[in-house]
């Protein structure tokens, strides 16, 4: 066999074009259509990504838009899975120094949503599959790269996938932190029915459950502001109405403490304003804990650390109804029975709470050969002597009985994933290319 790792670093100009491509496509989750669960521009993405594996020589499979694999097929029966996904959560242009789906390159760093999350890990991931071929490799294990399309949201994309495709008997996602993620803490979306707001009042703040909202605006009639004094907010009056906004910092919800939530200051300042409304007091004094303390969940293992909360969406409906979403990450030795049973404990009974996206914790042995291998391959490429980690973010891992993610984001390196900006360093992605590589080898050889 030729080298492979060779072959990788010639075709890298290669990969870095495709990958611009693939992020010039605006995958957040639009309205479905036909053959386009999804979005008109995520199944245009699908299909290119699946087009290109095909011009490689890798068989090629479509399940009507809601995921693809490409296939170098193995002379057994048992497959390795590579799992990660092409959509992406939303983008504000505003807030970009370069536009988020313009796949420029500055400075020695490609610029774009999904350059680490997760389009740039996946595109690496078929051009070192590509290079393993060309280089003559012929795996004993299929080597399956499987392309979801609605990961950011419910991941219904692999639902539907597997409801006619087989699990992979081993699979990584390149869809988290190296050197190993074999611990993912449990995720719980939901909704606080908080009911109506006081008269004239609305609220609004984020989009997506898994994002520290940026914006949040409050509107209300002007004199209710009159003779108060407010921090950290921005206030406007035109006729008659007050706005009461805010501008934070975006972050991953898993990580709540790295973003600045822009609800707080806003639901601060209703506070002082409505003291008697209990929607307003509640979110305002216990929900907008990142720890979950105030409210009283706060929970905590030594496998994975603390609970984090974060309060993603604020909406305020006609009839003046508020609705919240949140966020929640508890620790891997607890269940969503264990945090149903506490949310209802510790949350006025007047206020409905809804989970709609609720998955338990992943938790793969350290000791086990997919564990060992990876750990291996990582350490051996970057000359460590590191340990398998937890996190609070949810992968596609947990849709599988034997799967763990593996990067993307090396130790100390940038967080962007979820942010304006996001992008990944051109060095590193060669580099991740290449363990990505050699990782595929050693599962399927």
């Amino acid at each position: 066999m030729k080298d492979a790792k060779k072959l990788l670093n010639q075709q890298f100009d290669e990969l870095v074009s495709t990958l611009q491509q693939v992020i010039r496509f605006n995958t957040e989750k639009g309205e479905p259509a036909d053959g386009a669960p999804f979005g008109s521009e995520v199944r245009a993405c699908l299909d290119y990504v699946l087009n290109t594996a095909q011009n490689f020589g890798l068989k090629t499979y479509n399940d009507d838009g809601y995921a693809g694999h490409a296939d170098l097929t193995g002379t057994g029966k048992e497959i390795v899975g590579v799992l990660g996904h092409l959509d992406v959560v939303p983008s504000v242009a505003a807030e970009w120094k370069y536009h988020p789906y313009g796949a420029e390159i500055h400075d020695g760093k490609l610029f774009g949503r999904g350059t680490m999350d997760d389009k740039g890990p996946m595109i690496a991931c078929l051009f070192a599959v590509k290079a393993l071929k060309d280089a003559g490799f012929q795996p004993t294990k299929t080597v399956r790269l499987i392309f979801g399309c609605d990961e950011e949201t419910d991941m219904g994309c692999v639902k539907h996938y597997f409801k006619t495709m087989p699990h992979p008997d081993v699979a990584f996602s390149p869809d988290g932190d190296f050197p190993v993620i074999n611990r993912e803490k449990g995720i719980y979306h939901f909704d606080i029915n908080l009911g109506k707001l006081p008269q004239g009042l609305t609220l609004t703040a984020g989009d997506r459950a898994n994002v520290v909202p940026s914006k949040c605006i409050a509107t209300l009639p002007a004199n209710q502001v009159f003779n108060k004094t407010f921090c950290n907010v921005d206030l406007d009056i035109t006729d008659g109405v007050a706005s009461i906004s805010a501008t934070g910092k975006a972050a991953h919800a898993s990580t709540p403490q790295e973003g600045i939530n822009a609800a707080r200051p806003v639901l601060k300042a209703l506070a002082q304003i409505y003291p008697d409304c209990s929607a307003i007091q509640f979110l305002a004094n216990k929900v907008c804990d990142t720890t979950g303390g105030k409210w009283g969940i706060i929970l905590h293992d030594e496998q994975s650390g603390d609970l984090t909360c974060n309060l993603g969406v604020l909406r305020t409906a006609c009839d003046g109804t508020l609705t919240a979403t949140v966020d929640i990450r508890f620790p891997v030795s607890y269940d969503c029975q264990f945090m149903t049973e506490l949310l209802r404990k510790c949350t006025p009974q007047q206020f409905a709470l809804n989970p709609w996206h609720v998955s338990d914790p992943l938790y793969v042995p350290a000791e086990s050969h997919l564990v060992t291998t990876l750990m291996k391959v990582y350490n051996e490429a970057t000359n460590t002597n590191l340990e398998p980690i937890a996190i609070g973010g949810g992968t596609y891992s947990r849709c599988l009985n034997n799967c763990v993610a593996f990067g993307p984001l090396f130790p100390n390196e940038e967080q962007t994933i979820h942010m304006p900006n996001e992008c990944v360093d051109l060095n590193n992605l060669k580099l991740m290319a290449e363990i990505f590589l050699d990782a595929i080898y050693q599962l399927s050889k």
